[in-house]
Formats: C-alpha cells, structure tokens, sequence
C-alpha cells in the first residue's frame, strides 16, 4: 500500500474498511483516474476505494452523472443546491465536498451553502429554491413526504420538474449509501478547486 493510501485510511467518519487503490489495473481506471487527478488535483477517495475494485461501479455512476447534467429540466444551480443540501443531511461529507467542488468550478459561489440548513431564515435563496430545500429536509426525515411539502413544489414546478428533483434526491441518497458505510469523508475537493482558480 502506498503513503498517500495510508494518509487516506481515515476520514472523519473514522477508519476506512477498504484501502484506497492507487495504481487501478486496465485502461479505463487509468484513463478516468487521469481525468480525475486533473479536474480535481487529487483522485478522490470513493473512487480509489470503490471504482479502483469495481470498475462498472464507475461505469454506472458516469451514466448516472450524465442523466444529472443533460436530462433534468432544473436548473444545474438548483439541483446543485439540492444535491448539497441531501448529502448534508445525511451527513455525507464526501459527497457534499463533492458537489460544492463542482458548483466552485461552475462558479456558483460558495457563500449560499453555509446558510443551506437554515434556508428558512435566509434571504439568500428565492421561494422556489425554498420549496426544493423543504422537500430534502422532509426526506432526511421520513420517507413520507407531508401534503403540505408536496403543496409547496406543486406551486412552483411542473410536474416533470417535481419528479426531477424526487430523482436527484434519490440519487444522492444512493451515492450516500455508498460513501456513508464505507467511512469515505471530505476530501477538500471545494478548498483545492477554488485554490486553483
């Protein structure tokens, strides 16, 4: 195992179960750890961990990456907010550095995330963001989205868009529920990307 996989053993969420792989086997993993390293300055860690011993793992979540990016009828900021706001909920770290590294990229800004779990009392996010952020803080409490929840993006999204947001929400979930047991934590990808800007 190599120093920088020992460095990356532990995140906040404790010891990690699986190694990070540094040096993946076949062309693909090479390739997409390249890009990576490049996008980000590092290869994260869910990807030395998880994509470095399944492949089609990362397969998947590239397809799933590009449904988030060119199939929603919301917003990419939207659904950025949405995506942070889930990870955070569910105290997902990596995730949510994951995402904000990306809204740093798409020069969203990173001033409106510190106030995301208190968007209520906030000026900074209009009532349509609202309606979206209530609708992730309703699903990191129960399964059972309340009528009234419904009502509010009901008023302000389409149905399409309604459904677009329950997806983006399932999907974070998913990446959670892959991180989360693992141990993978933050890997400062937001502080790095906005170092290099």
């Amino acid at each position: 195992m190599s120093s920088s996989a020992l460095i990356a053993a532990t995140s906040e969420h404790g010891s990690l179960p699986l190694a990070p792989i540094d040096q993946p086997s076949g062309w693909f993993l090479r390739g997409l750890y390249r890009v990576m390293r490049k996008r980000y300055g590092v290869v994260p860690t869910a990807f030395r961990v998880m994509y470095g011993r399944a492949p089609f793992l990362a397969f998947v979540s590239l397809v799933i990456g590009l449904g988030l990016l060119r199939c929603l009828r919301i917003s990419n900021e939207l659904r950025t907010l949405v995506q942070v706001s889930t990870a955070l909920r569910m105290g997902c770290t990596f995730c949510a550095d994951l995402q904000m590294a990306e809204a740093a990229m798409a020069q969203v800004g990173r001033e409106r995330f510190r106030e995301l779990l208190a968007f209520e009392q906030s000026a900074s996010f209009t009532p349509r963001e609202k309606a979206a952020l209530r609708y992730t803080e309703a699903l990191a409490e129960s399964l059972h989205i309340p009528d009234e929840v419904w009502s509010g993006l009901t008023a302000h999204f389409s149905e399409r868009e309604r459904l677009d947001i329950v997806w983006v929400c399932a999907v974070e979930r998913y990446f959670n529920s892959m991180a989360l047991p693992l141990r993978i934590g933050s890997d400062h990808l937001v502080d790095r990307v906005t170092r290099s800007a």
